[in-house]
């Protein structure tokens, strides 16, 4: 992706009066892209943290507790809140210590939590997502937090999807790596070399491939690397990974004394929102009965196309949201709708004979146009030696994904590649069916 440094841009600072004015010229190196990490687990799990944190201090919610579950303050019906990431900045060397400039929030998502069903998910919008700001013109959806701050981030993303935005909140990245090492760091599978700069500045990255415990700077690094074919896109798989781990590592029974010192730091990373704290310990209440492993996730699926930038005249990377896929995506993954007949239909998918019959890839096939999907090929793989199944998937929908891996058979027998780069309308996806082939043709995809 071209990327353009924040010297390069006109700077909005802020009057002593919190009004917006232009400043100088000044040398800015941006340190990372921070993802919406923190808030992800402020509500899906740092909700619970702040709550089973509260209960620790005040013993008698115990009590009330269940009263509580079942009529949490404010959160009777599902709720979607947007999550914002600030990127933290480097000034003359220096940390940019103003949380409240105005900048580009370059991680987006939308959380959505259904008391009612316990049920939770994430769903990244890609930042570079071409959309059209008033008075801008067609820009990336990142530029709405500069131009017009968190409410009117809310407003482009309600238009874009379709969906009420209920709640809002904007973090920075100032403990990220705190609350990683107070965690004990994370043991993180980096699957490829990630090595950027070396220069010795902070944008530096060095990691070497392997399953490995990572420190806090060194897990920033990882959700920060994107020097690869995906991009943007790939960060946005590896946030996500990121977030699992997370969430996993802070809710387990070993590190609950650790929550009142990460609670702590996750509120001082909030920059504006519009949750109050009982709202937010409410959103701990339910999230506690929210199943981590049932948590749905999904990137917004696109292509990529150059533009020329409305502001800065000059040729930028862009990426155009897959309409199709985006609405059957919102509809499943954020407000729990089933996939309709027309749905299942507009979902297209080439299955592949991995092994030297073509019999179990008929199999798989006749199963998905049973199930209502469109099978629009079966073929030879390139090799007959595969053992195990392999989807590659080009919506974006993880949800989806895994009902499909569960059914081709366990989901150690089935390698999941994601590439949400949707170039071809009618492929969304690719199954080439290996010798571990266990179909369970009863699972409903």
């Amino acid at each position: 992706m071209v990327e353009i440094s924040r010297s390069e841009r006109p700077i909005l600072q802020y009057n002593i009066c919190g009004m917006p004015e232009r400043g100088g010229a000044m040398r800015r190196f941006r340190w990372g892209r921070f993802l919406a990490l923190l808030a992800a687990i402020v509500v899906v799990g740092g909700g619970t943290a702040a709550y089973l944190g509260y209960r620790a201090i005040q013993p008698a919610a115990v009590e009330t507790s269940r009263v509580l579950k079942k009529n949490p303050p404010g959160f009777q019906n599902r709720i979607t809140i947007l999550l914002l990431g600030n990127a933290l900045s480097i000034i003359n060397n220096k940390d940019q210590t103003n949380p409240y400039v105005r900048d580009r929030t370059d991680t987006m998502m939308l959380v959505s939590v259904n008391p009612k069903t316990d049920q939770a998910s994430v769903l990244s919008i890609p930042r570079d997502s071409l959309v059209f700001i008033p008075g801008v013109g067609e820009t990336k959806i990142n530029e709405a937090n500069y131009f017009g701050g968190p409410k009117l981030a809310v407003k482009l993303v309600e238009q874009t999807l379709h969906v009420p935005v209920d709640y809002y909140m904007e973090t920075t990245m100032w403990n990220f790596e705190k609350i990683i090492n107070t965690l004990g760091g994370l043991t993180v599978d980096v699957t490829q070399p990630m090595h950027y700069g070396g220069v010795g500045n902070p944008l530096d990255i060095n990691l070497n491939p392997g399953v490995q415990k990572l420190n806090g700077q060194q897990v920033l690094e990882y959700v920060r690397f994107r020097a690869e074919p995906l991009g943007d896109i790939s960060r946005i798989q590896q946030q996500q990974y990121i977030v699992k781990l997370i969430l996993e590592k802070v809710l387990t029974p070993s590190q609950l004394y650790k929550l009142p010192e990460i609670i702590t730091m996750l509120r001082q990373d909030i920059v504006h929102t519009n949750l109050s704290l009982p709202q937010m310990l409410s959103l701990g209440l339910i999230a506690t009965h929210v199943k981590l492993s049932a948590v749905r996730y999904a990137t917004l699926p696109g292509h990529p196309v150059v533009r020329t930038d409305p502001v800065l005249k000059v040729p930028l990377d862009y990426w155009v949201l897959d309409q199709r896929l985006m609405h059957m995506m919102v509809d499943e993954v954020v407000l729990e709708k089933p996939l309709t007949a027309a749905d299942r239909q507009n979902v297209h998918i080439i299955i592949k004979a991995g092994t030297g019959s073509m019999q179990p890839a008929d199999e798989v096939a006749a199963w998905l146009k049973a199930k209502g999907f469109t099978v629009s090929a079966i073929d030879w793989s390139n090799r007959h030696n595969h053992v195990h199944n392999e989807i590659l998937d080009f919506t974006g929908d993880k949800y989806l994904v895994a009902r499909i891996q569960s059914a081709l058979g366990p989901a150690s027998a089935t390698e999941i590649t994601e590439s949400p780069y949707h170039d071809y309308p009618g492929l969304d996806m690719i199954i080439t069916v290996g010798s571990d082939l266990k179909l369970n043709p009863h699972i409903q995809p």
